[in-house]
């Protein structure tokens, strides 16, 4: 666990440096599978360019409990309109943890799944994803995650 936490760390203070290191909380309400209704919970530690301000780049941790699943997802946004709002305008590439649960779309309850996602917004988010599944279990072992919906 330390190793993710370090690695973490270190590419958060490459990426922004300490001086001009900004916290913004994000959150969003979305529908896609398998989760089908989720909100996302986070924020996002960034910075912003010296020479525009409204144009920022930044790690980001979320957790997305939902009707048919859970995800927790870390990520780097290599762009978004910080002015904006931290969700509403930018690209993302996040890392997915999945837990199933109820009665999912495209998934079968109880299974584990991790991958990859990709996102864009403008003022509309949508992402789509894989994720492949972490041990034994019915049903599919690699599933599409999708999702669209709204954020601030």
């Amino acid at each position: 666990m330390r190793t993710p936490v370090a690695a973490l760390a270190l590419a958060v203070g490459l990426a922004c440096p300490l001086d001009a290191a900004e916290v913004e909380p994000a959150f969003s309400l979305e529908i896609g599978g398998p989760q089908k209704l989720s909100a996302n919970l986070g924020f996002k530690i960034g910075s912003t360019k010296p020479d525009d301000p409204d144009v920022g780049r930044g790690f980001f941790f979320q957790v997305q409990p939902g009707l048919g699943g859970g995800a927790v997802n870390i990520g780097f946004s290599p762009v978004s309109l910080s002015a904006w709002g931290t969700q509403t305008v930018g690209v993302v590439v996040k890392a997915r943890y999945l837990r199933t649960w109820g009665d999912p779309w495209t998934a079968e309850p109880d299974q584990d799944f991790a991958g990859i996602e990709l996102g864009a917004a403008w003022i509309v988010k949508v992402s789509v994803g894989v994720v492949q599944r972490l041990g034994s279990g019915p049903g599919k072992a690699t599933i599409v995650t999708w999702s669209v919906g709204v954020g601030l």
